[in-house]
């Protein structure tokens, strides 16, 4: 009787601590699920986008829900409103931390003295503290609406020809009835037209020593190559005379 009644004893104690622990469990569970997200950690390469940018848009959100109820597409649809970025991906991390991943676009050039251009061909806005800047250091395209991947196309070959003689370009131009214009790191304008354009480039780069030594010569500068000739080009010197230069293409 004695041995039933220890045994009773026992089990009725195993049975209390076992439902004392899973309440207590259950308990902590519950506090920790409902408890709101509090903590974000932010990674990816950023130029554009700061820990204040991605604060005031979740703020815009109102109050976080906790990591069970929270809905991380909410968060990634906000953050991809920046115009500069391109994907953003957003995950929980136990108990309370969100882990938002930034990629944005990589900017290459100024498009039509408003917006960026992407080193894809897309077209986006970048915060207004950042454009004086990026405008001192990146080259500058131009041409109608939706003619920006032609131009962006057309500077990689065109900027990779002159890199043969050291030149960079600063701007390319394409205007409605497609002819292109480039202004080079000294301020040389190169008038293309709509035909050939690569032949012409590689027909300025032939002559250019030839003007090289005529501007070494004379202490001038140029202001305009127009290579828009059959047989050789006009140039458009410093002190605003014009010179043929002959030259068999």
């Amino acid at each position: 009787m004695q041995h039933q009644l220890l045994d009773w004893i026992l089990i009725s104690v195993a049975t209390i601590s076992i439902v004392w622990s899973a309440y207590k469990i259950r308990e902590w569970i519950h506090n920790v699920c409902c408890s709101p997200v509090s903590y974000m950690i932010v990674t990816g390469k950023r130029h554009y986008t700061t820990d204040i940018d991605i604060n005031q848009l979740i703020v815009k959100l109102g109050v976080l829900g906790t990591f069970i109820t929270q809905d991380v597409n909410i968060i990634q649809k906000q953050i991809e409103s920046l115009p500069w970025i391109q994907q953003v991906s957003v995950r929980k991390q136990w108990p309370d931390t969100l882990k938002v991943h930034i990629i944005e676009y990589i900017p290459l050039a100024y498009w039509n003295d408003l917006q960026t251009i992407s080193t894809t061909g897309i077209i986006f806005r970048v915060p207004k503290e950042y454009r004086d800047n990026d405008k001192k250091v990146m080259p500058s395209l131009y041409g109608p609406e939706g003619s920006e991947r032609i131009v962006l196309a057309n500077y990689y070959v065109l900027n990779e020809i002159l890199k043969s003689i050291k030149f960079q370009i600063k701007s390319v131009q394409m205007d409605t009835r497609c002819s292109w214009q480039l202004v080079l790191q000294d301020n040389i304008h190169l008038k293309l037209g709509r035909n050939n354009i690569i032949g012409r480039l590689y027909y300025f780069i032939k002559i250019y020593p030839i003007l090289i030594q005529k501007i070494n010569d004379h202490n001038t500068c140029i202001d305009y190559i127009d290579l828009r000739y059959r047989s050789g080009c006009a140039v458009r010197w410093g002190s605003h005379s014009i010179t043929p230069v002959l030259c068999s293409k």
